[in-house]
């Protein structure tokens, strides 16, 4: 799964990546949480791409309730399409979600170790995404979840699923909705991550700042 992640790129990287005309103020973010308005990238009315916040916690157009704390935050890529939360935004309604690199935590019995995980080229991350519109007017609110598929060799020592990622050449081809989603749908290729065990402090959503995302030393058998 994917429930926090990084948001350090500068618009500049992006742009180095995707052609997008928008220029919203990106803000430095180390421990993105559900719920939140995070820059997303969108096919546009011309079929360019725009770059706009969006909510992560999909919440689809036919729901009744409208947003609330259990909104999902991932799809799971094998089943996405069978799922009325996430059928028709598959097909019609994909998503890019820039990202600087994510958490993952180790469960050994009642320990969760957490881990950074970047890309081994250093660039920002693309997952793959899908967005819904519920309500209308005032209360029109945008949301998205990320899609996401078998761990690959890199990170599967430590968690048995992974972000399903979108190379920046077919951005364009996963976001055009006459374009088969099921050929994106799959793990990244080995050598793709790196990872880091990180600090502990990044398990509250209280806790910021490029701190958090600094490798932890540990002295193999110092004294307590």
């Amino acid at each position: 799964m994917c429930g926090r992640y990084v948001i350090s790129y500068t618009l500049d990287e992006l742009r180095q990546l995707l052609e997008f005309e928008d220029r919203p103020n990106l803000e430095p973010n180390y421990n993105v949480a559900p719920s939140l308005d995070l820059p997303v990238l969108r096919r546009g009315a011309g079929g360019g791409m725009r770059l706009t916040p969006v909510r992560w916690g999909l919440v689809p157009h036919w729901s009744k309730r409208g947003p609330g704390s259990q909104d999902p935050i991932n799809a799971r890529s094998e089943t996405a399409a069978q799922k009325p939360s996430f059928r028709q935004a598959l097909a019609r309604r994909r998503a890019l979600v820039p990202a600087s690199g994510f958490y993952e935590w180790h469960r050994v019995g009642e320990t969760k170790t957490p881990y950074f995980i970047t890309r081994s080229d250093a660039r920002p991350m693309m997952f793959a995404g899908l967005w819904e519109r519920w309500g209308e007017g005032e209360a029109q609110i945008d949301s998205f979840a990320i899609l996401t598929a078998a761990a690959n060799e890199d990170i599967a020592s430590i968690h048995h699923r992974t972000p399903v990622l979108i190379d920046p050449g077919a951005a364009s081809d996963w976001l055009d909705p006459g374009t088969e989603p099921a050929p994106f749908l799959k793990p990244p290729p080995e050598g793709t991550f790196v990872l880091r065990e990180v600090s502990e402090k990044v398990n509250s959503v209280r806790n910021g700042g490029p701190g958090l995302i600094e490798p932890v030393a540990r002295l193999q058998g110092a004294p307590d």
